[in-house]
């Protein structure tokens, strides 16, 4: 701990700090031109008045900075509650996808390539698009029940294959 010599006010001052002697002349510099303004502005008050009404200023100055970190504080620490709700959440969503990828991979395999007609052994091929799905006309008729599709009832002329 190092001694410095300080004026504030123009009264002399022997301190002990561990604080650079560059820091400690920005706070005496601070401290000085608050007694000044408050001097300034009301001319018949006194240095120990102007020096306890600056002291009154940077502790009220003090109080609603910390009061304002510790809002900071719960913000922060409310946005890391919220950033590992979102993390799990993404988790859960990795998971479903992984879980979906699977149950396609069993579905595809499951799949009976016989239900499929190869592309070149079709004619008179029709695209059409049906739910979303492309489906082809091979131009084979058959005897079907109508099949219902989005509330509407369709009779099928032509065997429908999906491509």
């Amino acid at each position: 701990m190092g001694k410095q010599v300080i004026f504030v006010g123009g009264k002399r001052f022997i301190i002990r700090t561990e604080e650079s002697e560059a820091y400690m002349k920005k706070v005496v510099e601070r401290v000085d031109t608050k007694l000044k303004s408050i001097i300034a502005s009301n001319p018949l008050i006194d240095k120990e008045s102007a020096a306890i009404l600056a002291s009154l200023d940077y502790c009220d100055e003090e109080y609603k900075i910390r009061e304002r970190l510790e809002e900071i504080k719960e913000q922060i620490k409310d946005y890391l509650e919220e950033t590992e709700e979102l993390h799990k959440e993404i988790k859960d969503l990795e998971t479903k996808n992984m879980e979906l990828q699977a149950a396609l991979e069993r579905y595809n395999k499951i799949a009976d390539p016989k239900d499929t007609i190869p592309k070149d052994d079709i004619k008179n091929k029709e695209e059409k698009t049906v739910k979303g799905k492309k489906v082809l006309a091979t131009g084979k008729i058959e005897n079907k029940t109508p099949t219902v599709i989005d509330g509407a009832i369709q009779q099928s002329l032509f065997h429908m294959e999906e491509i």
